[in-house]
C-alpha cells in the first residue's frame, strides 16, 4: 500500500571497528552496485556494539558521506544494523491457544530466554509453525534488542544527517545476502570479522538460534605476534599468506591451531544445542552445512579444518548470489569489492528495499 523505498536508500553495516555501506540502483529491472565504502574507525568509539563516543562516531560517519555523495551515493535514507551480540533471536514453544492471547503468553515466556526486563527491550516476534502430528505446541520466534541501544543507534543516524528507515539484525541481513529465497537447507552461518564472530542457525526459511563470541581476525593476530614475536602489520600478513598451512610455517599454524580448535568446539556446541531442541524432531531438520563469510573467513585451509573437526560440509558464502546479475556482472562487483564476504551484512541491508 505504501512503498517507502521508493526513494534512494542505502545499507549501513556498523561494527567496532569500520563502517561499510552499499548502495544499489535499480534500472530496467536490473541492480546495479551504484555505490560502496568501507572506512576503518578507531578502537573505543564502539565497543561489543555499544555506542561509546557518539559525537566521534558521527562526526567521521558525516565526513565519509560528505565525501561520496558528491559522487554517487544518493540520498539520505539508511537502513542499518543492529549489532548481533546485543540482539537476543530464539525460538520458544507455547500451548496451542487462541491467537489473540499468544501476544501476552509471548511477553511473559520471553522473560525465561531474555536476560533483561522486558520493559527494557524492543519485542517482536512471529509464529513459525502450527501444531503438527497431534502436537499441542506452538512454536515463536522472539527477537529483542535493548531500547537504551535501539535509540542510541538512532541517535547516530539522526546526529549524522541521516534518515533512518529500518534497523535490523545483522543475522537477517547475512541471511538475506547469503541464503537463495527458496533455499531451506538447514544451515549454520559463521560470520568472522575483525572483532568478534556471529553465528546464525538458519532452518526452514527462518533463524532459529543467533550467537555471539569473542574468537575474531583480531585474536589471531595477537596469537601470532605472541607466538613469532613480530608486530601488527607482519602478523597480519603472515595470517593472510600462511593461515593453517602447517608446510607453509609450523609457528602460525601452531598460533591459530588453539583458537581454531575452539572456534570448532562452539560451532559443534551450538549446533548440539539446536538438534536437542524439541522443534527439531525429523532428520530433515538437522544442519547439513556450515557457511563461512567476514573478513577473516579467507584463512588459508580453513574450510578442510572445520570440515575434519566437524565432519560437515564447509563452504565459502556467496554474497552476490541473491543480486539478479549474470555472471560477468558480478566478477565485475566481485573485483570492485576486492572482498564482497567484507560486505555480506551490509549488501544484505541494501537488499531489503528489493525483497
Amino acid at each position: 500500500m505504501f512503498d517507502f523505498y521508493k526513494k534512494p536508500c542505502f545499507g549501513l553495516d556498523l561494527s567496532n571497528l569500520s563502517f561499510k555501506i552499499v548502495q544499489f540502483r535499480k534500472k530496467k529491472g536490473k541492480l546495479y552496485l551504484s555505490s560502496f565504502i568501507k572506512k576503518d574507525i578507531p578502537a573505543g568509539l564502539i565497543e561489543d556494539g555499544d555506542i561509546k563516543k557518539e559525537k566521534e562516531l558521527s562526526f567521521i560517519l558525516k565526513e565519509t558521506l560528505k565525501k561520496t555523495n558528491k559522487t554517487t551515493l544518493q540520498g539520505k535514507r539508511v537502513i542499518c544494523n543492529l549489532p548481533e551480540e546485543r540482539v537476543f533471536i530464539r525460538i520458544i514453544q507455547l500451548p496451542k491457544m487462541k491467537k489473540e492471547e499468544i501476544d501476552k503468553a509471548v511477553k511473559w515466556e520471553a522473560e525465561a530466554h531474555i536476560p533483561l526486563s522486558i520493559d527494557e527491550v524492543y519485542l517482536s516476534w512471529q509464529v513459525i509453525s502450527l501444531p503438527k502430528n497431534n502436537s499441542n505446541q506452538i512454536d515463536i520466534l522472539i527477537a529483542a534488542s535493548p531500547r537504551k541501544l535501539v535509540e542510541s543507534y538512532l541517535n547516530l543516524l539522526i546526529k549524522s544527517g541521516l534518515k533512518p528507515i529500518t534497523l535490523e539484525p545483522e543475522s537477517v541481513a547475512v541471511v538475506r545476502s547469503l541464503i537463495v529465497p527458496n533455499d531451506s537447507t538447514p544451515t549454520v552461518i559463521v560470520d568472522l570479522g575483525a572483532s568478534g564472530t556471529n553465528f546464525v542457525i538458519f532452518s526452514n526459511s527462518t533463524i532459529c538460534f543467533t550467537s555471539h563470541v569473542n574468537i575474531s581476525g583480531n585474536l589471531f593476530n595477537k596469537a601470532i605476534i605472541k607466538e613469532l614475536k613480530v608486530d601488527t602489520k607482519k602478523a597480519n600478513q603472515l595470517k593472510v599468506k600462511v593461515g593453517l598451512d602447517k608446510n607453509k610455517d609450523k609457528k602460525v599454524y601452531h598460533a591459530l591451531e588453539p583458537i581454531i580448535n575452539d572456534l570448532a568446539k562452539k560451532i559443534k556446541d551450538y549446533i548440539s544445542f539446536y538438534h536437542n531442541h524439541s522443534h527439531v524432531n525429523s532428520r530433515d531438520s538437522r544442519i547439513k552445512r556450515v557457511l563461512l563469510c567476514g573478513g577473516d573467513s579467507f584463512l588459508l585451509n580453513l574450510p578442510s579444518f572445520l570440515n575434519e573437526k566437524l565432519d560437515l560440509p564447509i563452504e565459502i558464502g556467496d554474497p552476490l548470489i541473491n543480486i539478479p546479475l549474470d555472471k560477468k556482472e558480478k566478477r565485475i562487483i566481485a573485483k570492485e569489492l576486492k572482498k564482497p564476504l567484507t560486505y555480506a551484512t551490509a549488501l544484505g541491508l541494501a537488499l531489503r528495499p528489493y525483497d
